[in-house]
């Protein structure tokens, strides 16, 4: 392998001879996010589509393709296939937290189709946020790389910007492209988030095993017995069930996953999504935390099956409710996760619950962590008394050394396996496969949306928004929105906007009525988002938002009704972005979303003049501080 020098460049081979590429970067970096720019003659961006980076992992023919696990990522080029006008390919490194130059270590390795592979080892130092790597650019009839390693202080914009047309001196003038391009620099996509990432990994997993149609209910069960101490404390977990959210994002229903504590004994959890999993377990056991109060009661031994048939309960509730709904039964899939220690009595009490349940639409998914006395677990496979084949087991040992696409693949090829068995004996009712409702052209006067579905109403000229939940506990409404001019802006108890002038939205004041506060938008026409939020005051005490059960109603001059109500089970978040409204077309569009904060913070959401929401990025505001 020839070891690349900053600064150096070196030949790879020469154009129109089919050549391809690899270019594979391992930075171990707290926060950091590779892209692959094409550039023309100029060093400018003349079309978006050729940047290839986490949201977009592929250029529009397959030439370039990226797979990637965080801080590792892997391009291949087909480097002849390219448009003419690519003249080079610059791969860059971003971080919107920290500097690049605090990596620990760092390499790109190119490999070419023909010839030896080069590496460059990078440097740690510096303080900026976005630096350009290695180039690949044409020269003289022959591909070549060059090792750049150049820094950039303003982050990803000074990178878009040094790529938006401007030009060296000794560098000739781009030719004009006005009359096909537009004069200003296209819009980059910021990069996408690790669990987007992620998502797209389970997404390729998915497809590649037969079930990308399929959707199911998640659910996971995390031990936490005294031997699990030492993954506590490393963060383990809290990545584990960072890394498991990804699954149910694009399996589950409802986009989110049911979770259980056990040791002694087991607590519910309540729902996590991508959101609400930030800080979930943090670095403690959860018995010190008391992130709900029942956890502190669970003990630091082993005991599995008592939790195993709590989750069983809560998948046959779930059926009975899809039957009585005359809808076909989802499957539930179960990630268990666990560092062994079970013994012969228990593996015999796990054994009987696996052949009991082994005719549902059950699929007990095992995990296994350290090196542990794994039982029955580690016999899954030729566990015999059984209809189906209805477990899977794997010991990760360290989980932390598994990259994305093993973990995904680990985790659902045995799942899969098992769905086109029980799809192919069609025991009892099969589940089906779901897709989101599409937003409805005309609905009915009424309508209550499920999860992540939306529709679209005739635009009223007054569109009237009523938070209910149920108790005298005191939750407060938030409207979140972006005018038509691209003012954001938030309309709740302390600001209770206009009717006349801008928001054009009007609260009626602070609980007037216990379990009910109303907003109203006065003119549509001069609003394009606005985001319904509900905040759960401290003293409500955990587990609010589970038994107030909250929800909007969205009435208007028209005579529409349509309600969006909370269908989960948090029990320890203080936010819920409940409801969304599209103002932007000629239509209202409603949409459902039930997004949770992360344990722990009072950060409310935030609603960019795109139209794109975060949780946990705004200020801490409430009442009494």
């Amino acid at each position: 392998m020839t070891v690349l020098l900053k600064g150096q460049r070196l030949a790879l081979g020469a154009q129109g001879q089919g050549l391809t590429l690899t270019l594979h970067a391992a930075l171990d970096h707290p926060d950091v996010d590779l892209s692959l720019f094409a550039l023309n003659d100029a060093r400018t961006i003349v079309d978006d589509q050729y940047l290839v980076f986490f949201n977009q992992p592929a250029s529009p023919r397959g030439e370039v393709r990226m797979t990637a696990a965080p801080g590792d990522v892997q391009f291949t080029l087909n480097l002849d296939q390219l448009p003419e006008w690519i003249s080079r390919l610059v791969l860059c490194a971003t971080s919107d937290s920290q500097p690049i130059g605090r990596l620990r270590r760092g390499q790109v390795t190119i490999t070419p189709s023909v010839g030896d592979p080069q590496q460059f080892m990078l440097t740690p130092g510096g303080a900026e946020l976005a630096v350009m790597l290695v180039e690949i650019y044409r020269h003289q009839g022959a591909w070549r790389v060059a090792a750049v390693e150049q820094g950039f202080n303003g982050g990803m914009a000074a990178l878009v910007r040094s790529f938006g047309g401007e030009v060296a001196e000794e560098e000739p003038a781009p030719p004009p492209l006005a009359t096909v391009f537009p004069p200003a620099p296209p819009a980059v996509p910021a990069p996408a988030s690790k669990v987007d990432l992620r998502k797209q990994q389970v997404g390729v997993v998915l497809t590649r095993t037969g079930i990308s149609g399929l959707r199911a209910r998640v659910m996971v069960v995390m031990d936490a017995s005294g031997s699990m101490g030492k993954l506590y404390s490393r963060g383990t977990v809290q990545e584990t069930l960072e890394r498991l959210i990804p699954v149910a994002a694009r399996l589950d229903d409802n986009n989110a996953m049911e979770f259980w504590y056990y040791a002694s004994r087991f607590a519910r959890m309540g729902d996590l999504d991508e959101d609400s999993v930030l800080g979930v377990a943090g670095t403690q056991m959860p018995q010190l935390m008391g992130v709900v109060p029942a956890v502190k009661q669970i003990g630091y031994g082993n005991n599995e099956p008592p939790v195993m048939q709590d989750v069983l309960g809560v998948h046959r509730e779930a059926a009975a409710e899809d039957r009585a709904a005359r809808l076909p039964v989802l499957p539930t899939l179960v990630l268990f996760v666990t560092d062994g220690g079970i013994d012969s009595g228990t593996s015999r009490k796990i054994e009987k619950i696996l052949k009991s349940t082994a005719s549902e639409a059950l699929f007990w998914q095992f995990v296994g962590l350290g090196q542990a006395d794994y039982g029955v677990l580690a016999r899954l496979d030729t566990l015999q008394g059984r209809v189906l084949d209805n477990s899977g087991f794997f010991a990760a040992d360290d989980i932390d050394q598994l990259d994305d696409e093993q973990l995904y693949s680990q985790l659902l090829s045995e799942f899969a396996a098992w769905w086109k068995k029980w799809e192919t004996l069609g025991l009892s009712a099969p589940p089906a496969a779901r897709t989101p409702a599409p937003a409805a052209a005309a609905p009915a006067s009424q309508v209550s949306l499920k999860k992540n579905a939306s529709v679209n109403i005739e635009k009223g000229k007054k569109i009237t928004i009523t938070l209910q939940w149920a108790g005298q506990g005191d939750l407060d409404l938030y409207a979140f929105y972006v005018l038509k001019d691209g003012t954001t802006g938030k309309v709740y108890y302390r600001e209770q906007g206009a009717s006349r002038r801008p928001p054009y939205i009007t609260l009626s004041g602070d609980s007037r009525k216990a379990g009910q506060e109303t907003a109203v938008i006065h003119r549509p026409d001069e609003l394009a988002h606005v985001v319904f939020a509900a905040y759960s005051a401290v003293s409500n005490g955990a587990g609010s938002f589970a038994s107030y059960k909250p929800m909007t109603i969205f009435t208007d001059d028209l005579g529409q009704e349509v309600t969006a109500p909370v269908l989960g089970r948090n029990h320890f978040s203080f936010w819920v972005a409940l409801s969304a409204i599209d103002l932007t077309g000629a239509q209202a569009k409603i949409s459902h979303l039930e997004r949770y904060s992360s344990f722990g913070t009072e950060r409310s959401p935030v609603l960019h003049a795109s139209g794109k929401l975060e949780m946990n990025k705004g200020v801490i505001e409430f009442k009494g501080r």
